[in-house]
C-alpha cells in the first residue's frame, strides 16, 4: 500500500512537472480568452482595436501566473496599423478555473515603426501636452520597444505604467537652430522612482551642429507639477563660427568681439534646468568640462596692446587645453598657447561677468616681444619670459591688480594691491618693485611703496632710474591722466643715479612733493650732474587757480634732446619758468651758451636762404648761439610761441608760431646773418656805437621764412627781405644791452 501510494505521489508530481514545462516552453494554444481580451482592449481607449490570430497560455514559474502569449499581434489606433511583435497577457492562475479575466498587467513589444507614430502610441499613456511636444520633436526615423501596462484589481488601467523605446537613426528638431540627425537612442519610462517619475536617454549615437553625441544621457524627472531635466551632452568633432555661435547663444556667452573660430574639442555639457506646467524654464544651470584639441581664434583687436606687445595679433592659437566653465560665469582653461610662433603654456582662471570679474592667470611670453617704453625696456623674440597676475575689476570701483609678477631672466616687474580707475588713472597702491635691463645694462632698479607709518605718504627709492622715457613724454601729445582724481599723497624721492638717454646723467638725486586730486601742488626736485652743475626743479601755489614751475639746469641737453625735429644739441644752460592754470599755462625759456647741428628744417632755410657758408657749419661742427629766449603760453596741447629769439656769432633768428605736441610744427620769422645785424645796429646813432662799435652798415640784408609740417617732416619757404622789422631791431637790441651789462658786471 505504501508502495503505491508512493508510486501515484511519483506520478502526480511528474504530471504536475510535465504539464507545468509543457506550459512553460510550448503553451497551450486556446481560444478561451479571445473575445474577452478584444473586449477588454476596446474598454482601455476606444481608439484602439487588438487584432491578433490566436492565444497560447503559458505558466510564468517565476511569478507563478499566466501569461497569454497573443499570436501575429497587431494594434489600430485611428485605423493606423501597429506592428508588434508580442502582446502577453498576465493573469492569476485561477483565471484559468474561474474564467474570470483578472489582468494583472500587459506586457507590448513593437520594432521598426516610423517614429511619427510613436505620439499615438505614448497618447495612451501620457499627458497630452508632452505628448503633443513629442509629435513636434520627432522628424523621421524608427522605433522598437516594449511597454508594460499594469491595472488594477477593478480591472481599471494602473498608473505605473513602464517602457523602454529605441529610436534609430532619428532626425529630431529641438528648436530651429538645434536639430539632432542620425540619433539612436534608448529611452526608459521609471513610473515608480524614489521621488516621482523618470525618463532616462542613453544616447548611442547622433550628432548636433556637427559634433558627436555618443555617450550623452539626459533624465527627466516628474516631480509634482515640475519637470526636472538633468543631462550630460558629450560633444565632440569640429566647429564653425556659425555653430559656436548657436551654442554660445544657449550658454548666454556673448560673441561680438570674436570674428572667426575653428574648434576641435571633446566635452561634456551638463544641462539642467526644470519647467512647470506652463512650459516656463527655472532652475537653469549650465556647466562644461573636456578637453579642447584645438582652438584657432580672430578677435577685434584691443587697443593699445600694441605699444607693449608689438609682435601682437589679434589671432591666437589653443591646443590640448582642459576646460571647465560654468553658468556662473567661472571659466577655468589651461594648456598650450600660441600667439606668434611657438606653443607655450599658460593657465587662466575667469570668475564673474564683463562688469565684475577676478581673473587668474599665468602666461609664457616667451614667442613674443615685449616692449614697456615707460621703462625703456625691450624683451626680444624666443627670450623666456613669464607673467603671472591676478587682477580684479568692478565697473563701478574699476581695477584692483592684487598681485602681477613679470620676470625675464633678471628683469623683474612686481605690482601688489594697485589701483587703478575705470580710466587706468592711478588711485592707490601698496608696493611696484621694478628691475630692468636695457642692452643688458640695469637701466631700473626701484622700489614705490606706501609708508604705512606716515598716512597718505608714498617712497620711491632705488639704485637707478631710466627717466629718458619721462623726458620724451613731455613733447608728446596725451589725452591720458597718469593720476586720478582721488590720489592725494605726499611723495618722497631718492635716486643714486637718474639716467637721461645722454652723457648727462644725474646722481644724488632728491625729491618732495605733494599731490592733491592727482596734481602736483608743491615739489621740490634737486640732483647732480657733476660736483659743480645742478638741476633743481620746483612747483608751489601761487593761490587756489594758478602754481608756478621752475626749472634750472646747469645742462640743457637733457631737456632739449627729445624734441623730434633738434639733433645735435651741444652745451647750454638753462632757466624755465611756467604759470600754470587749470586750463592756460605763461611760460619763459631762456638757453644760453649752446650749439646745434643735423637740424634738417634749419639746414634747409639756410640753403634756401643762399647762406651756405653757414649751413656747412651747422652740418660740420654746428652753429654756435649765445643765446635763446621764448615766450610761449599753452593750452591743453598747443603750445602758442608768442615770441623767439636765437643769436649767435653767426646767425640770429626771431620767430613765433604754434606747436601741435607731437603732431604738427607751424612756424615763421625773420634769420639774418649776424654781420648784417650787427651792421644794421651799428649804423643806430649813440646805441650802435655803444653796443658794436663804429662801423658802417651795408644795407639791411635777411629773409622772411614759413617752417610747417610734422615734426619729422618739416617744409620750409622763404623770401629775402630788404628791411628789418622794428620787433626784430627792437629785440635784438634788448638782448645785446642785457648782455652788454652783464660782460660789465662781471
Amino acid at each position: 500500500m505504501g508502495k503505491f501510494l508512493f508510486r501515484f505521489f511519483l506520478l502526480i508530481l511528474f504530471s504536475v512537472i510535465s504539464i507545468a514545462i509543457f506550459l512553460s516552453v510550448i503553451g497551450l494554444e486556446t481560444d478561451k480568452f479571445d473575445g474577452l481580451i478584444k473586449e477588454k482592449a476596446n474598454e482601455v481607449n476606444k481608439y484602439v482595436k487588438l487584432e491578433f490570430n490566436n492565444t497560447k497560455i503559458h505558466l510564468n514559474p517565476k511569478e507563478l501566473n499566466l501569461v497569454i502569449k497573443l499570436q501575429n499581434p497587431k494594434v489600430l489606433l485611428k485605423k493606423k496599423e501597429f506592428k508588434l511583435s508580442k502582446i502577453d497577457l498576465f493573469l492569476p492562475l485561477k483565471s484559468f478555473i474561474t474564467s474570470d479575466f483578472l489582468l494583472q498587467r500587459t506586457e507590448i513589444a513593437f520594432t521598426k515603426n516610423n517614429i511619427k507614430d510613436l505620439s499615438k502610441i505614448t497618447n495612451i499613456f501620457l499627458p497630452r501636452i508632452l505628448n503633443k511636444q513629442i509629435n513636434r520633436i520627432l522628424i523621421k526615423g524608427n522605433l522598437e520597444g516594449e511597454f508594460i501596462v499594469p491595472f488594477n484589481q477593478d480591472g481599471s488601467l494602473g498608473s505605473n505604467s513602464k517602457f523602454t523605446v529605441k529610436l534609430l537613426d532619428a532626425d529630431l528638431n529641438i528648436t530651429k537652430d538645434f536639430q539632432i540627425k542620425n540619433l539612436s537612442t534608448e529611452m526608459k519610462y521609471f513610473p515608480e522612482y524614489s521621488d516621482g517619475k523618470e525618463i532616462n536617454f542613453v544616447i548611442n549615437q547622433g550628432s548636433i551642429l556637427n559634433l558627436n553625441l555618443e555617450k550623452s544621457t539626459i533624465d527627466i524627472k516628474f516631480i509634482n507639477n515640475k519637470k526636472i531635466i538633468k543631462s550630460k551632452i558629450k560633444t565632440s568633432g569640429s566647429s564653425k563660427y556659425l555653430e559656436i555661435k548657436k551654442i554660445s547663444s544657449l550658454l548666454g556667452l556673448n560673441l561680438k568681439n570674436i570674428k572667426h573660430i575653428d574648434l576641435t574639442s571633446d566635452l561634456e555639457t551638463s544641462f539642467n534646468f526644470s519647467i512647470d506646467n506652463k512650459f516656463k524654464i527655472t532652475d537653469k544651470f549650465i556647466s562644461t568640462s573636456g578637453k579642447i584639441k584645438n582652438l584657432e581664434l580672430e578677435h577685434k583687436k584691443i587697443k593699445n596692446i600694441e605699444k607693449f606687445i608689438p609682435s601682437y595679433d589679434s589671432k591666437i592659437i589653443l591646443k590640448d587645453a582642459d576646460i571647465n566653465f560654468n553658468q556662473a560665469g567661472e571659466l577655468k582653461l589651461s594648456g598650450l598657447l600660441k600667439f606668434n610662433k611657438e606653443f607655450e603654456d599658460f593657465l587662466l582662471h575667469f570668475s564673474g561677468n564683463s562688469k565684475k570679474f577676478n581673473m587668474v592667470g599665468k602666461i609664457n611670453l616667451s614667442d613674443q616681444v615685449v616692449r614697456i617704453s615707460q621703462l625703456n625696456y625691450l624683451k626680444k623674440e624666443n627670450v623666456n619670459a613669464i607673467i603671472d597676475f591676478n587682477l580684479l575689476k568692478d565697473t563701478k570701483l574699476g581695477y584692483n591688480i592684487k598681485n602681477l609678477l613679470y620676470s625675464e631672466n633678471k628683469t623683474k616687474i612686481k605690482l601688489d594691491k594697485v589701483k587703478l580707475n575705470n580710466k587706468f588713472e592711478l588711485e592707490n597702491l601698496d608696493e611696484i618693485i621694478i628691475k630692468t635691463f636695457s642692452k643688458n645694462i640695469k637701466n631700473n632698479d626701484f622700489s614705490i611703496s606706501r609708508n604705512n607709518k606716515k598716512k597718505n605718504s608714498i617712497l620711491i627709492t632705488g639704485d637707478v632710474f631710466d627717466s629718458e622715457p619721462l623726458l620724451k613724454s613731455l613733447y608728446k601729445t596725451s589725452d591720458k591722466k597718469t593720476l586720478s582724481n582721488s590720489f592725494n599723497n605726499n611723495i618722497k624721492v631718492n635716486f643714486d643715479n637718474v639716467l637721461t638717454g645722454t652723457n648727462d646723467d644725474v646722481f644724488n638725486f632728491s625729491m618732495i612733493a605733494s599731490i592733491d586730486k592727482g596734481a602736483y601742488v608743491k615739489l621740490s626736485l634737486k640732483g647732480n650732474f657733476s660736483e659743480k652743475e645742478i638741476v633743481e626743479m620746483s612747483i608751489y601755489q601761487i593761490d587756489k587757480d594758478k602754481k608756478t614751475l621752475e626749472v634750472v639746469s646747469d645742462r640743457a641737453r637733457p631737456f632739449i634732446k627729445n624734441f623730434d625735429f633738434i639733433k645735435g644739441f651741444e652745451g647750454g644752460k638753462m632757466e624755465y619758468v611756467s604759470i600754470i592754470s587749470k586750463e592756460f599755462s605763461e611760460s619763459n625759456l631762456i638757453i644760453n651758451n649752446f650749439k646745434v647741428s643735423k637740424v634738417p628744417a634749419l639746414a634747409q632755410l639756410l640753403t634756401l636762404a643762399s647762406l651756405q657758408g653757414i649751413a656747412d657749419t651747422l652740418s660740420g661742427e654746428g652753429i654756435r648761439f649765445d643765446s635763446f629766449e621764448m615766450k610761449s603760453n599753452t593750452q591743453g596741447n598747443l603750445m602758442n610761441i608768442d615770441d623767439a629769439l636765437a643769436m649767435g656769432p653767426a646767425v640770429s633768428i626771431l620767430l613765433s608760431g604754434y606747436v601741435d605736441k607731437g603732431k604738427i610744427v607751424s612756424l615763421r620769422g625773420t634769420l639774418v646773418p649776424a654781420t648784417k645785424l650787427n651792421s644794421i645796429i651799428a649804423s643806430i646813432p649813440v646805441v650802435g656805437e655803444i653796443l658794436v662799435g663804429k662801423k658802417t652798415g651795408e644795407g639791411v640784408v635777411g629773409v622772411s621764412f614759413k617752417m610747417k609740417g610734422p615734426p619729422k617732416d618739416i617744409r620750409t619757404t622763404v623770401n629775402p627781405v630788404k628791411t628789418l622789422t622794428p620787433r626784430f631791431i627792437v629785440r635784438a637790441v634788448e638782448k645785446m644791452k642785457r648782455k652788454k651789462k652783464e660782460e660789465t658786471t662781471k
